[in-house]
């Protein structure tokens, strides 16, 4: 597994904004990026050694960039330009998509879009270079190129791990956007015609007093399902727009792995990595409706943790072992499996895990290894497909692995019978 990382060109209150947002300082002054809704359709380039290196690639690439326009509430269009010979990158007017050799050698990255963007925060330009290794198969290409799709239109890296977002890719793609982008890109290019605004959460996140810069809060739904984030500011404040109307419980978690400040471009770079524990903001379940703004909501989360879950694995439940990794595990509706969680601070007899979704039910007592703990798992027949949370605790310490898995619904076979 590799890095995937968004550069741009061009290189203070920092405004707060769903999900995180390619922001950079201009005038010295925060700016999210993003297009013009003029600029729409954008176009494309191919150049043809993307093509000719792997057959195929010009549907993967199309269906890529379909999974973005396939956002109900987000008005998006594109328009390839074709394939062509000669395409470079560089700043010359023409969004492309190309090849990069030996470009990111021993950098542990697959991908990089470079965005140019003008005094306003305007995009003006925006360009995809994939490494040539990439195209053998070590990754999935769709997910790659939708990841890169989602730098192009503004957003940076997540720290869910069932993003499309989330700054590593595997050889298993996600079977889509996940909500939290979804929401993020529908703020940003709403659709004229949308079916409505959905809630406004607006909070402060503070830790032994003191404001928390880039902790990430996550507005977690009944079902179980993150299903939106976002960045507190310099003064520890956030905002989440366009959430579903429903009942959430919103909790914050720091940024320190699998998915770190450093992974972040622009001003988020500026944070210094906080410890803190993963806490619920005061007041229990909200129920919000849409078309309101709900204000005024406080996560205190004092203290520093030890305890650091960074990665998550599945097996069957007889199985002798189990690989971990910084990956999300997608399950499947009616899945019978051993989950697996590991990282820093895990003691043995002490540390648990819960999947806060009632379509999860643990079927065994916990087991322990040298750091990690793992128990089995029913997944509901009619679990909705959805990403879910794990959150891990170890005596008074309580951390978060968001996203950490992603349900798949169950493909019901026919019979034909004669």
């Amino acid at each position: 597994m590799r890095r995937l990382l968004a550069l741009t060109l061009l290189s203070v209150a920092l405004p707060a904004y769903p999900a995180a947002r390619l922001t950079y300082q201009l005038n010295g002054v925060a700016v999210p990026v993003s297009w013009q809704s003029s600029a729409f359709p954008l176009r494309y380039a191919i150049d043809r050694r993307v093509v000719n290196a792997r057959p195929g690639m010009e549907d993967v690439i199309a269906r890529a960039f379909g999974e973005w326009t396939a956002v109900g509430d987000a008005s998006l269009k594109f328009a390839s330009a074709g394939v062509v010979d000669g395409a470079t990158p560089g700043k010359d007017g023409q969004n492309s998509i190309t090849l990069a050799d030996d470009l990111f050698q021993n950098q542990h990255y697959y991908a990089i879009t470079t965005n140019w963007y003008d005094e306003s925060g305007h995009m003006t330009e925006a360009d995809i270079q994939i490494d040539a290794g990439t195209l053998n198969g070590s990754c999935d290409l769709q997910q790659l190129v939708a990841h890169e799709v989602g730098h192009m239109l503004g957003l940076d890296h997540s720290g869910v791990l069932s993003s499309v977002m989330y700054p590593y890719v595997g050889k298993v793609g996600m079977p889509s956007l996940d909500s939290d982008e979804s929401i993020a890109i529908a703020g940003i290019y709403p659709h004229p015609n949308g079916s409505d605004s959905g809630a406004t959460l607006e909070g402060r996140v503070l830790g032994d007093g003191n404001p928390i810069f880039a902790a990430q809060v996550v507005a977690l739904s009944a079902k179980g399902e993150p299903v939106a984030t976002a960045l507190t500011d310099q003064q520890g404040n956030f905002t989440i727009d366009g959430v579903p109307a429903g009942t959430y419980r919103l909790y914050a978690e720091p940024l320190d792995g699998p998915v770190e400040v450093s992974n972040l471009s622009g001003v988020w770079r500026n944070a210094k990595v906080t410890s803190f524990p993963t806490q619920f903001a005061g007041g229990g379940a909200l129920a919000v409706e849409s078309g309101k703004v709900y204000g005024n909501l406080i996560v205190n989360a004092s203290g520093v943790v030890q305890l650091n879950p960074k990665w998550i694995g599945a097996s069957a439940p007889d199985a002798a072992g189990v690989s971990l990794m910084a990956a999300p595990v997608i399950v499947h509706a009616g899945d019978t499996i051993a989950l697996a969680v590991g990282g820093d601070g895990f003691t043995s007899g002490m540390t648990t895990f819960e999947v806060p979704s009632p379509s999860f039910h643990r079927l065994s007592d916990f087991r322990y290894a040298s750091n990690y703990v793992s128990a089995t798992y029913r997944v509901d027949d009619d679990a909705a497909a959805g990403s879910a949370v794990v959150l891990v605790k170890s005596g008074n310490e309580s951390a978060a692995l968001t996203g950490a898995l992603r349900i798949a619904a169950r493909v019901r076979q026919r019979v034909a019978r004669k």
